[in-house]
């Protein structure tokens, strides 16, 4: 009898890993790739993804699936199957009719399987232009600032000659350089530098803070020469710094030769690239939000008391809406006319820039009709 117990006893332990390894044998992770993270899709366009699923053995279920911000939960839209192979690909459309709203979040479900692990991949589609309206402009972006995305495009990744908004990027680095409350010699290229504005004397001194709102009200040229000066020693160093920040910033349309933007050949960005700037600086500087929701300034130079009241060329902060908070003007011949602005809607911050307009009241009239897409079409539900 201890004889049979012994060898009843030794077989379990024989077997006992073998049953521990089936209950507990480790599933594979699933892999979901092919599907970007944000896409840009016009209305009434279907998406189409090439989805590769791995491992896929066994007809796999996959479902594509919809986020619901009022429930709070995904729906499923369609429904796959893979095919039986150890990777598959699927062909997934994003029904158009389901995306009637400016932003949608969706996600591709994958079932669990007998040798798989489940998975999920989520993933945010912009609804792009819901309506096509008359612009005058060559060109033209709204960007939500809190959601990261593009609602409206116009060529917007066209580059062309950006005219004084150039002035955003001077003025976000002087901000950043810690030097607004430092004051700063005119020099002879300062005062002899084209469309000044404001009057200078060799040898008088600005404070910073002051040529901050020379450049962005009146647009003084002058002013943003001596900004360069006073930040990185000349004009040609502090352009450098320019286009090391667009890049910094991922800006792949943008390279400036001078911090004021006359025409000059190799001195170019885009609607979106400008927007982008606009919403870096916005966003980080309270300094830079006062600035350009003023309508008008004041000041002395320091040296021979030249007083100066300058005043904002943007026409939208003396009688149009509290929801506009500013925003930089330009023109050249080459650029035409062009406004980068800020405009706040239902809790969130949209920037609006338009460039090429042929007339000066065309870029205003075709601000206002973009600020109107923005009420009728960025508050959408779903």
């Amino acid at each position: 009898m201890k004889k049979v117990l012994s060898l009843f006893l030794a077989l379990i332990i024989m077997l006992a890993p073998i049953n521990v390894y089936a209950a507990y044998q480790v599933k594979a992770e699933t892999q979901i790739s092919g599907v970007e993270n944000k896409m840009s899709v016009p209305f009434r366009e279907e998406l189409s993804l090439s989805v590769s699923i791995s491992p896929s053995n066994g007809g796999r279920r996959v479902y594509l699936q919809r986020y619901s911000s009022e429930r709070q939960k995904y729906f499923t839209v369609s429904r796959y199957t893979t095919p039986d192979a150890s990777n598959a690909r699927l062909r997934i459309t994003v029904p158009s009719e389901k995306r009637k709203c400016t932003t949608s979040i969706w996600r591709i479900y994958v079932d669990e399987s007998d040798k798989a692990k489940k998975a999920d991949f989520a993933f945010r589609v912009t609804t792009s232009n819901f309506t096509n309206p008359k612009l005058n402009s060559l060109a033209a972006c709204i960007y939500c600032v809190d959601d990261d995305t593009v609602i409206f495009d116009r060529n917007c990744h066209e580059r062309r000659s950006q005219a004084s908004i150039t002035k955003l990027m001077t003025a976000s680095l002087l901000i950043d350089s810690g030097k607004l409350h430092r004051s700063t010699v005119v020099t002879e290229e300062a005062a002899s530098t084209p469309y000044g504005y404001i009057d200078m004397i060799v040898g008088d001194r600005f404070t910073n803070k002051s040529l901050l709102y020379a450049i962005m009200l009146p647009s003084s040229n002058s002013a943003a020469v001596l900004i360069a000066k006073s930040v990185s020693g000349s004009t040609s160093k502090f352009v450098k710094k320019m286009n090391a920040r667009a890049k910094q910033l991922g800006l792949k349309d943008t390279h400036f030769m001078t911090p004021y933007g006359l025409d000059e050949k190799g001195h170019y960005s885009s609607a979106y690239d400008i927007s982008i700037i606009m919403a870096d600086i916005y966003s980080r500087s309270r300094t830079f939000r006062r600035v350009i929701a003023t309508k008008s300034y004041y000041f002395k130079t320091k040296n021979y008391k030249i007083e100066t009241l300058l005043e904002t060329r943007d026409d939208y902060l003396k009688d149009y809406t509290k929801r506009h908070k500013g925003g930089k003007t330009g023109h050249t011949t080459n650029a035409g006319y062009c406004f980068c602005g800020v405009y706040e809607y239902r809790g969130k911050t949209y920037v609006v820039t338009v460039m090429g307009a042929p007339e000066l009241e065309q870029r205003w009239d075709d601000m206002k009709v973009l600020y109107r897409y923005i009420d009728k079409y960025a508050a959408t539900k779903y």
